[in-house]
């Protein structure tokens, strides 16, 4: 079962109209052991009862006092149940499809799919060379609601290779940007996902005495940094630096090294260079004093671990078994300025390469 069903499942118990949502997200969580850790969930989470609120299962909030804007995306603190809609009548298909979207004709489409093709059917007839636009705007314009695409990525027509975001909706994904620094003129950059260390690394950077071994500073993490990556290109073309190592410096635990084979997996689609642990930073990390937290399972444990190199990934296998995390701020200020000497290039130390290697 989805999360969605399983909340369904859990709101077919219920004799009341308003539900806790904290009800409903442990109704996900059953039967999904990965689910309560991911660093995913709260995404899940809302894409789940979104799709009950789209369905008329629910009604959600009204107002901001009825959400939790703690993290993002913001979740419903309840959500009321509704009584099961009656089936629509179908709605009838357009008399023709367009050449583009000959594909429709062989198929049997929910009205949910003729209501979504309806509109790009009247596009492509009338203005098939369109210029393309953000997502968020043709959204708006065939739609009436900016955010009635925002996954269409996920829709089953588009996973299906039978309708096209480029061609059929003439749009592209417009993701936040990547909050990006040009500290220097050296061709990396370096990620962090924590604010702390990343105000701590923008002071080291910026007091550099070779200004020209610096490059680009950038702060992301979890579902934002995913999204924003590919972003970098264009900014990179922008100043006309551009860059051939790319480093990642985040938490050392299940969360954080998740996140991080999802960027290099990210980065590399979108056709950015290799995403590398900061190992000279991480080699640092793993000697302060760690934080405690229940332990967690051990595959999921080991499969995030291998985005480090030996011997960090099985350092860090034992220390998340152990029921133990290292959290950035382990690494305060001084100490980040005490690992990273002067004398050496930067890049290097930041790569964790000893002192006679190479260039990067």
């Amino acid at each position: 079962m989805t999360p969605a069903q399983r909340m369904v499942a859990h709101l077919q118990t219920q004799t009341r109209v308003r539900i806790g949502f904290d009800a409903l997200a442990e109704a996900a969580d059953e039967g999904d052991s990965s689910l309560p850790t991911s660093p995913l969930r709260r995404r899940i989470l809302a894409d789940a009862v979104r799709e009950l609120k789209d369905n008329g299962t629910v009604r959600l909030p009204v107002g901001d006092s009825g959400w939790d804007h703690s993290a993002l995306p913001p979740l419903p603190r309840w959500v009321e149940r509704l009584a099961p809609r009656r089936a629509p009548a179908p709605r009838p298909a357009p008399r023709a499809w367009t050449q583009a979207l000959a594909f429709a004709r062989h198929l049997t489409l929910s009205r949910a799919d003729q209501d979504l093709l309806a509109p790009i059917n009247t596009l492509q007839r009338d203005r098939p060379d369109v210029e393309p636009v953000p997502i968020a705007e043709r959204s708006y314009e065939l739609y009436g609601d900016e955010k009635h695409l925002a996954r269409i990525g996920s829709h089953h027509l588009v996973t299906a290779g039978l309708l096209s975001v480029g061609e059929h909706l003439r749009a592209f994904p417009a993701p936040a940007p990547l909050a990006m620094f040009e500290l220097g003129p050296a061709p990396w950059m370096l990620i962090v996902e924590n604010s702390a260390a990343f105000t701590s690394l923008r002071r080291i950077f910026n007091a550099w005495p070779s200004s020209q071994e610096v490059g680009w500073l950038a702060y992301g993490k979890g579902d934002q940094l995913i999204a924003s990556l590919p972003t970098c290109l264009e900014t990179f073309t922008e100043r006309a630096h551009p860059v051939t190592d790319l480093l990642l410096y985040a938490d050392l635990d299940t969360d954080g090294l998740e996140c991080a084979q999802l960027a290099a997996e990210r980065a590399q689609t979108a056709g950015l260079p290799l995403l590398r642990p900061a190992v000279g930073l991480y080699r640092a990390l793993f000697e302060r004093s760690p934080r405690v937290v229940p332990s967690g399972d051990a595959d999921r444990i080991r499969a995030a671990a291998c985005w480090l190199p030996d011997p960090y990934a099985d350092q860090a296998v034992q220390l998340l078994l152990s029921g133990h995390v290292m959290r950035q701020e382990a690494l305060p200020l001084p100490e980040v300025r005490a690992v990273l000497d002067p004398g050496r290039c930067l890049l290097p130390q930041l790569l964790g390469q000893p002192a006679d290697a190479g260039p990067a």
